[in-house]
């Protein structure tokens, strides 16, 4: 107690001429109980200061221990430090960072030098680093530049520091300059260093500064192994820079051009084109200089070819056209592999090195692939069963298991007993976990809760702690409630009615085949049920059921429907068999996606900066109000604020022949600029979930895929690219409609032409029926461009290729336009071989 009295004392009154005498006396013992005293005030009511410094470093026992108590930012008593290491050194001390890094290097240079401390290599290397010091403070001590400076160069520290004009590389250079260290072991410790890979920051810095010393041809010769081992780094941007000291030396007498070789393999595959060009360069001057290496280096640069870069391919073509042996085995079977990957000028130029193929590969190579195969949607078919599915409903399944729920529900109703709802516990418990939710899962939830509270004779606790979570289901609707999931609430709410009235009839919206469709003679089959018991359907049900009909064989239903049901059941099929029912009662936009669009200007705060991005709008009303009478459609045809995740899919598979006002709104919300972008996710969902559907395109459609085309999100631009080739070949799509949006919106500048570019490049020549359709489509595309663009050649390179291969000629409306972009300088040449129709030949 006396050791923690006159600590107090000291500290407290800031003694600081008694400090050290205090800490030189304890004894081990003591030391804890300060330790003690500090971790119990320190932070606390205590603050830092000389006195609780001192004592923190020299009762810490560890060097963990002191990083605990020290302040870490609290500027150091040196001289009294120096008077408590006369008798006694922390054994850590040489090992502590948080220590070390506040005292000054040179005087950490003074303590080794006296035999106070002994720097572990690491740390020293991040002490040196961080001190900045000049060329001629580090030559106060010898064995600064002897030993320690050569350790920046072999652990990560932060040697890429800066302050003011101070900086390693300078320092470094002045060093070198006056031969107080080697220069040759710089500039290979800098090499060294990279293939250490310690991050890409310092990766970078290290070749800067060997770049800044200005290797001559000889010291670039000597280190050339060294530099091939930079080629084997993931940091893909140090290639070019390593390229382009090597070009120099590239046939020089003692390079060694196999190992080069091997090294650069890896490279070939890359398409930067910062990297390719002077790796092509390289290439030519070693085969123009030796003739040992020409045919491995025509074999070496092949995968270049999978390169769509037209430029690229044409410096590779002439390297083999002038170095490569047409008779050569091993150069026709590699060039045999890459011959599909050619492009069309290209094919043409190296056609004296391609073996002639009796079969047409493009077309063997391609197979239509169907997006979703229908299958049957088979009902629940008992109680068991049930019991079984329920709770999966509630976590992820497909949308129509909602609706198999609901049918097995009315089905079953009667026949539950009370020890069946026991066993449903799981369900409830299922539902009970989605009380802090929203959208359909939650108005699903609360159905089921409601329903078990009115059905069970004895309330499990489940079901009590429930009916405090969520609201009565006919409360369940708030004031900003979409007014689509009001449409859903009176279906349930219309269905919770008829299961208190013990109404054992089936659901007639249930599809019977996936994703959501529904045939006209199973609803025919439903709706006699109806008839013979004198029963009418719930209306939504009957009308959701109405719009999952799927359009085949109608004429058949018709007749079957007219064979089974009275005029009264007949009548209420009437918007089936009615061509026209839909376009007489709704506005047609809705019906056929043919909506108005606009390209305008979007205003982002961003900071303190105000930001214009184009923006191409979809122009779709929302109402958020609809009469008491209104229909199912008319909930759809509203607005979709507050609609997330998959219950933009539940829309859509609810009325799958009338998705524009989906597909409208969700464009406009995330995708209707090409910088910011949100849910991409349910974007990519909900374009799947289309698909699957097998419908014809409509206008909005077009839109939303021109939006995942252009994508930023790989995953995303990949699948809108997969939609475009499954449906390209197909009769009812409509290219011209595709390319004319895509033209508008390059023509405003919405999007990067090169994204479009390089999507659509990799899938030439995937078969004679795609490159026709794609041509059509970069007609359209060029033709709705109003004024040259950035990257214009890009697509006029791809126009070329495509009208080479079909063997056409330049479109009429092309030329046209070629007359008034033939003044770009760089699209002069590309215009007059368009305008002309030239075919490049030997």
């Amino acid at each position: 107690m006396l050791t923690e009295e006159e600590f107090k004392a000291i500290y407290l009154n800031y003694k600081i001429k008694e400090i050290v005498p205090f800490l030189k006396k304890l004894t081990p013992k003591d030391k804890i109980e300060v330790a003690a005293i500090l971790k119990k005030h320190i932070n606390k009511e205590w603050g830092h200061n000389n006195i609780s410094v001192l004592a923190a470093l020299a009762c810490s026992r560890t060097k963990e221990e002191y990083a605990k108590l020290s302040p870490g930012y609290y500027s150091l008593p040196i001289d009294l430090i120096e008077d408590l290491f006369e008798s006694f050194i922390p054994e850590w001390i040489g090992e502590s960072y948080p220590f070390l890094k506040e005292i000054e290097y040179l005087k950490v240079m003074e303590w080794e030098q006296s035999g106070y401390l002994t720097l572990a290599d690491e740390l020293n290397a991040s002490l040196l680093s961080s001190s900045l010091l000049s060329a001629d403070q580090l030559q106060s001590y010898p064995v600064i530049l002897d030993s320690y400076i050569w350790l920046l160069f072999e652990y990560e520290c932060s040697i890429t520091a800066r302050y003011h004009d101070v900086n390693w590389k300078d320092t470094l250079k002045t060093l070198v300059q006056e031969n107080k260290i080697d220069r040759f072991r710089v500039l290979k410790s800098s090499l060294k260093a990279i293939n250490f890979n310690f991050s890409k920051e310092n990766n970078t810095w290290f070749l800067e500064l060997f770049n800044y010393l200005e290797p001559t041809d000889r010291e670039i010769v000597e280190l050339q192994e060294e530099l091939f081992l930079i080629f084997h780094s993931t940091q893909h941007s140090l290639f070019s820079v390593v390229l382009k000291m090597i070009t120099p030396i590239a046939i020089h007498k003692d390079f060694k051009t196999g190992e080069f070789l091997q090294a650069v393999m890896p490279l070939v595959t890359l398409s930067s084109k910062t990297i390719i060009n002077p790796l092509l360069q390289i290439f030519e001057k070693i085969a123009g200089n030796n003739e040992k290496y020409r045919e491995e280096i025509c074999l070496l640069l092949m995968p270049v070819f999978l390169n769509k870069d037209k430029a690229v391919q044409n410096k590779a073509a002439k390297i083999v056209l002038k170095y490569g042996d047409p008779a050569s085995e091993k150069l026709q079977e590699e060039m045999k592999l890459y011959e599909g990957s050619l492009l069309a000028d290209i094919h043409t130029l190296l056609d004296k090195f391609l073996v002639e193929q009796k079969e047409n590969k493009e077309e063997q190579n391609y197979e239509a692939v169907v997006w979703h195969t229908s299958a049957p949607v088979l009902p629940v078919q008992t109680i068991s069963d049930f019991i079984f599915f329920a709770p999966q409903v509630f976590n992820t399944g497909e949308m129509y298991h909602f609706d198999l729920f609901l049918d097995a529900l009315m089905r079953f109703d009667n026949e539950f007993e009370e020890d069946h709802f026991h066993q449903l516990e799981p369900a409830f418990k299922a539902a009970f976990k989605l009380k802090d939710t929203s959208g359909f899962r939650h108005l699903l939830a609360t159905f089921l809760i409601n329903y078990g509270l009115f059905r069970q004779k004895k309330k499990s606790p489940i079901l009590l702690e429930a009916r405090l979570a969520f609201p009565d289901l006919e409360n369940w609707v708030g004031k900003k409630t979409p007014l689509i999931f009001k449409a859903y609430h009176q279906l349930l709410l219309d269905i919770f009615e008829a299961l208190k009235q013990n109404k054992k009839i089936p659901l007639l919206s249930v599809p019977d085949h996936s994703p959501c469709w529904i045939s006209v003679h199973n609803l025919v089959d439903k709706l006699k049920i109806y008839q013979q018991k004198g029963e009418m359907p719930v209306p939504f049900d009957l009308e959701i059921a109405l719009l999952r009909i799927e359009k085949e064989e109608l004429k058949q239903g018709e007749g079957y429907a007219k064979e089974h049901l009275n005029t009264e059941y007949f009548h209420l099929l009437k918007p089936v068999f009615e061509q026209n029912y839909f376009s007489e009662h709704y506005r047609n936009g809705f019906l056929d996606g043919n909506f108005s669009w606009n390209l305008s200007y979007r205003k982002i705060y961003k900071w303190n900066k105000t930001e214009e991005i184009p923006q191409f709008l979809v122009d779709i009303e929302s109402r958020k109000e609809l009469p008491e009478n209104a229909s199912f459609p008319d909930y759809v045809f509203s607005s979709y604020d507050g609609v997330y995740d998959d219950d933009m899919i539940r829309i859509l598979y609810t009325v799958p022949y009338f998705s524009c006002s989906v597909f409208a709104q969700k464009y406009n919300k995330n995708l209707s600029n090409a910088v910011y972008q949100y849910d991409i996710k349910e974007s990519m969902a909900l374009l799947d979930a289309w698909m699957k559907l097998n419908l014809p395109f409509q206008p909005v459609h077009y839109v939303f895929l021109s939006a995942g085309l252009f994508n930023k999100d790989k995953t995303f631009s990949g699948m809108a690219f997969e939609v475009l080739i499954n449906r390209a070949v197909s009769n009812d799509f409509d290219m011209e409609e595709l390319g004319k949006l895509i033209g508008k919106k390059i023509s405003f500048e919405w999007a990067p032409v090169k994204r479009l570019t390089d999507g659509l490049s990799g899938f030439i020549n995937l078969s004679t029926n795609h490159n026709i359709a794609f041509e059509k489509l970069l007609i359209s595309i060029l033709a709705a461009i109003e004024k040259p663009v950035f990257n214009l050649k890009k697509l006029l390179e791809l126009y070329d290729e495509l009208k080479t291969r079909n063997q056409s000629e330049t479109d009429k409306t092309i030329i046209d336009l070629l007359e008034e972009w033939g003044k770009e300088n760089n699209l002069k040449k590309l215009s007059i071989k368009l305008k002309t129709n030239e075919r490049k030949t030997l």
